[in-house]
């Protein structure tokens, strides 16, 4: 009996929502086709007749959310008297995604955390970069734009602020992954990037008042704490509990 497109479609679906939850749970390298066909139910030639091969299938799995840094690189607001906050706001919103959106969430642990770049994965490392890149020349647009305006230092480049920003927010964003319990650093997470913003104004050391709805990653630290602190901190902490785990 021939399949209808939409029990097709309901198939893939199927497999695509197996393959997410194995590679989270498993991670892509040990993740097997085999296993993931028994996961969604159906046989391996129902896998192979929608994916040529797992990376496709990943491939599939991941394009089905538009995840930050990777697709999402817009900053909104960025001609406003205060290009600052435009970013402020951005790094806010990416991980508001991370926070509230479960299903994105898993596919950015699965891209961040669960996948070895190897072999016929590596192409997605290109990918990785080119995002970064995009990212990086809006950034720098903005800080540029900031700088001309007094708002930032006369003697940051926009170009390094830009880069030193997107290892700020791609370091913030694995932390806040491997924090499960949420003792480490999401509740400094606001605070973080108030400060990540405020040693760039002209007039540094003052972060200007977040402008976003409070949420859990809103929290202020304790008074007296700084971003580095809070950093070091959070560092030592994830030290001391990858060190527990391995005993």
């Amino acid at each position: 009996m021939r399949r209808t497109k939409q029990e097709s479609e309901q198939t893939r679906q199927q497999i695509l929502d197996a393959a997410q939850r194995e590679f989270a749970r498993c991670g892509v390298t040990r993740t097997t086709l085999q296993r993931i066909a028994a996961a969604a139910g159906v046989t391996r030639g129902a896998v192979y007749w929608h994916f040529a091969n797992k990376r496709t299938l990943f491939r599939a799995m991941r394009d089905q959310v538009s995840l930050p840094l990777f697709d999402r690189t817009e900053l909104l607001g960025t001609d406003g008297p205060d290009p600052l906050l435009a970013v402020q706001r951005f790094l806010h919103s990416v991980v508001d995604q991370i926070e509230n959106d479960p299903q994105t969430r898993r596919t950015f642990e699965i891209m961040s955390l669960k996948c070895e770049y190897v072999d016929e994965f590596r192409v997605e490392l290109k990918r990785h970069a080119r995002s970064c890149r995009e990212l990086a020349s809006k950034l720098a647009l903005v800080y540029a734009r900031a700088r001309d305006t007094g708002a930032m230092r006369s003697d940051l480049s926009p170009e390094s602020a830009a880069l030193d920003t997107c290892v700020f927010v791609t370091g913030l964003l694995r932390l806040w992954l491997i924090d499960e319990d949420g003792g480490l650093l999401r509740p400094h997470v606001g605070e973080l990037i108030s400060n990540h913003i405020a040693s760039r104004r002209a007039h540094a050391g003052k972060p200007t008042p977040r402008e976003t709805p409070p949420g859990r990653h809103a929290a202020s630290a304790p008074h007296g704490e700084s971003a580095h602190g809070l950093l070091i901190e959070s560092s030592i902490g994830l030290r001391r509990r990858l060190r527990g785990n391995a005993g």
